[in-house]
């Protein structure tokens, strides 16, 4: 019995998983960014790192907090997009166990 909750678990998350969408920032505007994640929810966004050209970074971009419920709390960092290389973005991030967000 404790095998099949596991395995649907598993299905649940991996399939909100392929759900996201998934683009790539900056062939985008920072409007179409906002909107896209405004009609979703939540929307993965890959762009290559500032450090190695060669790597490419991605972001899991989220309307709330509500969308972090588990993994973390909400923060705002900043996307490069085609017409503006800081477009402000909101994103999960894992807390540390440390100050005010210790029993997120």
């Amino acid at each position: 019995m404790k095998k099949i909750i596991l395995i649907a678990a598993l299905g649940l998350f991996a399939s909100n998983a392929m759900a996201m969408s998934r683009h790539n920032s900056q062939s985008m505007t920072c409007t179409q960014v906002h909107d896209e994640i405004a009609k979703d929810g939540m929307m993965v966004l890959r762009y290559p790192s500032k450090q190695k050209s060669d790597m490419m970074m991605y972001s899991r971009a989220v309307t709330n907090s509500m969308s972090c419920v588990g993994m973390g709390g909400m923060a705002n960092t900043t996307v490069p997009t085609s017409d503006d290389p800081k477009c402000r973005v909101k994103t999960c991030n894992p807390t540390t166990g440390k100050g005010p967000n210790k029993n997120q």
